[in-house]
């Protein structure tokens, strides 16, 4: 499913309100629920719209969070751990963050640990976005694998990707932006029961084309997207741009 918003914040504020349905839902059907995040400027809206939302239950939930650089640690101002600290967890009684230690000296081991929480405390939602390269999290094109026996992996970024970190404003230039990260892989999104995948701006226009309306290929991870059930999109005017049928 995907729908074409009147503007970013529209996207968001549907994309949150979304988001919150399904947390409060497994609340009140478990006790608990989990969720794991996206950390980009195209989330800035939805992480708005949902730190607004009082009616969630933030104290029985478990935050994770998609992918963080190798060799950053959580200070720095590209971190995503920091990213969603200072727009989301700082500012809401959440239950519990679990951070993914980018500058761990032992990322094999970091991608194991975190992979074992997620087990121990499956999401029932990931909040994602789309790369300009078609990307979910940090797993680009070359390194995209539809059936990765990994839930959690040490991964290349490609140009596009890095390229992508400059134009998002997180570095200066392209020769700052680490070469590689930790990342959670296709296979874990398709077995999170739901997915609310926000999209704005017209730098994803062509992602956003090959995921909808291109062929379900590892040259763009996101158009895996279609074949889970419970994915919802939620697109700009500018990211929706080339879509054909919009």
């Amino acid at each position: 499913m995907w729908k074409i918003y009147s503007n970013r914040r529209e996207a968001g504020v549907a994309a949150a309100a979304a988001a919150s349905a399904i947390l409060r839902a497994a609340i009140e059907r478990d006790g608990t629920a989990s969720i794991v995040f996206a950390a980009a400027p195209s989330q800035n809206e939805f992480l708005e719209a949902l730190r607004a939302d009082t009616s969630l239950g933030w104290r029985r939930v478990t935050a994770f969070h998609l992918d963080e650089y190798a060799g950053l640690a959580a200070s720095h101002s590209a971190s995503f751990r920091r990213f969603l600290r200072e727009r989301l967890l700082d500012h809401v009684p959440i239950a519990a963050f679990h951070e993914l230690a980018g500058e761990a000296a032992d990322l094999e081991a970091e991608a194991h640990r975190y992979q074992r929480l997620l087990r121990e405390q499956p999401p029932v939602l990931a909040a994602l976005g789309i790369g300009e390269n078609g990307h979910l999290a940090f797993i680009d094109p070359g390194e995209c694998d539809f059936h990765d026996p990994l839930d959690v992996r040490i991964v290349n970024l490609d140009e596009v990707c890095r390229g992508q970190q400059v134009h998002d404003g997180c570095f200066a230039r392209r020769e700052d932006v680490p070469k590689r990260a930790l990342s959670l892989t296709i296979p874990f999104f398709l077995r999170t029961p739901h997915a609310v995948v926000t999209v704005v701006g017209s730098a994803k226009a062509g992602a956003v084309r090959d995921a909808i309306e291109g062929p379900v290929s590892t040259n763009c991870p996101a158009s895996i997207l279609r074949q889970h059930p419970g994915a919802a999109i939620f697109l700009d005017p500018d990211s929706a741009a080339q879509l054909a049928h919009a």
